[in-house]
């Protein structure tokens, strides 16, 4: 009878003979080929971007750089691996499609990993007519936010206005009202008290003790702060999870919520307004210059539309509704999930060895917290007054939570790849001509001096 350590090894060896596509390298992604490269299968990453550490690097504010690093170092620890291949600035379904990647390439499996990119499209008729000329998306405004000190930056350029309003939610829409007051009062400081105070600082400290600190107000420094509109009750904004499904926690939830909100708002010195959907928007002369907002009714987390409506007027509204997955050409979804067969988590509806991880699956992109950690990490925040560590400690318990649910998808995927059957010589040969292929057309050679060369100069090494 062979023993354990006898079967492992040959499972291994087999394994060795498999390659498995895992599209998105960042904290599903990477997780993925950590644990395929532990049971020695040779696995080929695919990213988009030129960096493979998805919203990390484009769609955390880079006031987090501390976590970003962190969370870059395992990245980079799991991709630079003698049983990787790295493809960058590789889209799957335009650079490659899908069918071609799935049916010619000879992979064992393909594993998506691909994360929620897409901003969710407001729902306002015609609205998109302003795109970046009145109206910008959450993610467009996080990537110009964390680039636009570099100097090879050829993305959008975008001036925040006073008097911004903003529709979202959640702890995304608090970054992009801290995004847009960070940059108001670091140019008023700079044009009427000389002053220079880095980003970082405005940050960390607030608003409202910078102005303190500099013996100035809004008023003096021409501003007029901008305006989040929810269409539910501060208590319903998503920024604390409840511990169970209790009425009693559920409510303890609602209100270290609304303690959260109210605390965002006097630091960073926005203003607030619940029970509000956009409807239309307001035009003159072919020019963005207002929306027009109904007011809804919150009954029993029930939302209905009530009979008042109102208008506010501004040159800038910004979008921070959420993030989906962009769809993927032959791929099924339910809506903006992708589709997924009966009683399974991961393994895709029409395929046999294609699988889904991550936000890729739950077609959700916004940073929430976990259930696990709730309690004890929403007060920390709340006691330490939105202390940096803090919040980043919440964050980190977010993707951990992502590595785990990974690491047991990936684990049963890992399962069912060990049935497949193994390529043959001839098709390993054109697998890794195709793969070698494509790193010359994009100028890769190595994972170190790729990342070397790409990495981007920080903002925080400039201050």
């Amino acid at each position: 009878m062979e023993n354990t350590t006898t079967t492992t090894f040959k499972h291994k060896e087999i394994n060795a003979k498999h390659y498995v596509a895992v599209i998105g390298g960042s904290v599903s992604g990477s997780e993925a080929v950590n644990l395929l490269t532990e049971q020695n299968f040779k696995v080929v990453v695919f990213d988009m971007n030129k960096l493979p550490y998805g919203k990390l690097e484009d769609g955390l504010p880079n006031w987090h750089h501390n976590l970003r690093d962190r969370q870059i170092e395992t990245i980079n620890e799991r991709l630079n691996h003698q049983n990787v291949f790295f493809i960058p600035n590789t889209k799957i379904g335009v650079d490659i499609s899908f069918d071609e990647l799935k049916n010619d390439w000879g992979f064992s499996s393909v594993i998506l990993a691909n994360g929620a990119w897409k901003d969710r499209e407001l729902p306002v008729n015609e609205i998109n007519k302003f795109l970046n000329n009145g109206l910008i998306y959450q993610n467009s405004l996080i990537y110009w936010f964390n680039h636009k000190h570099e100097k090879n930056y050829d993305g959008p350029h975008y001036e925040m206005k006073n008097n911004t309003l903003v529709v979202g939610g959640g702890l995304a829409s608090l970054d992009v009202m801290k995004i847009i007051m960070i940059e108001l009062v670091q140019k008023a400081l700079k044009e009427i008290k000389n002053v220079a105070v880095d980003m970082l600082t405005l940050e960390k400290k607030g608003i409202d003790l910078i102005l303190e600190q500099f013996e100035t107000t809004l008023e003096e420094l021409n501003i007029i702060p901008p305006t989040l509109l929810y269409r539910r009750n501060a208590e319903d904004m998503p920024l604390k999870s409840p511990k169970d499904d209790t009425a009693e926690n559920i409510e303890k939830a609602k209100a270290v919520s609304q303690k959260l909100l109210e605390k965002y708002v006097e630091k960073y010195m926005f203003n607030f307004i619940p029970c509000s959907s956009p409807s239309a928007f307001i035009e003159k002369n072919g020019k963005f210059v207002g929306m027009k907002f109904q007011k809804m009714i919150n009954e029993n987390g029930k939302l209905t539309k009530s009979e008042e409506t109102f208008k506010l007027y501004s040159e800038l509204l910004i979008s921070s509704i959420g993030s989906i997955p962009e769809k993927i050409e032959s791929l099924n979804y339910d809506g903006d999930a992708l589709k997924l067969k009966n009683n399974s988590e991961y393994a895709v509806y029409g395929y046999e060895n294609v699988f889904a991880i991550g936000n890729a699956v739950t077609g959700k992109g916004n940073i929430q917290d976990s259930k696990q950690h709730g309690k004890q990490m929403t007060e920390k925040i709340i006691n330490e007054h939105l202390n940096e560590d803090a919040l980043e400690e919440w964050l980190v318990t977010y993707n951990q939570e992502i590595r785990e649910k990974t690491a047991l998808n990936v684990s049963t995927i890992i399962n069912q790849v060990d049935k497949f059957t193994v390529p043959s010589d001839d098709t390993v040969a054109a697998l890794l001509k195709r793969i070698k292929a494509r790193q010359e057309a994009v100028g890769y050679k190595d994972y170190e001096t790729w990342i070397s060369e790409h990495l981007p100069e920080r903002v925080e090494d400039m201050i």
